[in-house]
């Protein structure tokens, strides 16, 4: 498996309570995605090293925010461009954020991209991915 550690946010009040597990396995992967709501528990990193990993965030609503980096600066987000440019509120990390809505994918398909990058460490060539400096204004979501 290309990723070695899996950390998944568990927020108890402004604490995160979340855990690191080594070496995971798909089972504990999918696991993780599955239980993200929203509230609690936002957010899911699979890592490869300091620079290469993939976020997996929100939840609420079957709606999933996925983005991978392979050097810490570009940034691919997963994007359903049918969608448009209409802005969403999501907790991602904790944080509530203003989100373009064509960036917010269903489970499937984020369990999908989470799955090809956890095993060889690429990029789901179903899923349509877009460059991205910023995901959110966070903090500003009213």
């Amino acid at each position: 498996m290309f990723v070695l550690d899996l950390s998944v946010e568990k927020w108890v009040g402004p604490l995160d309570e979340g855990h690191l597990i080594d070496n995971p396995t798909w089972q504990q992967i999918e696991s993780a995605i599955c239980e993200l709501d929203g509230k609690t528990k936002t957010l899911v990193t699979l890592g490869a090293d300091e620079e290469t990993y993939m976020t997996i965030g929100g939840g609420k609503g079957g709606k999933y925010i996925v983005s991978v980096t392979f050097d810490n600066i570009d940034f691919y987000n997963s994007v359903d461009r049918s969608l448009g440019s209409k802005m969403e509120k999501l907790v991602v990390g904790g944080q509530l954020g203003n989100y373009p809505a064509k960036i917010s994918v269903d489970l499937q398909t984020a369990l999908l991209a989470a799955q090809t990058f956890a095993r060889s460490g690429e990029l789901e060539e179903s899923v349509t991915w877009e460059n991205s400096e910023s995901l959110a204004m966070v903090g500003s979501a009213r």
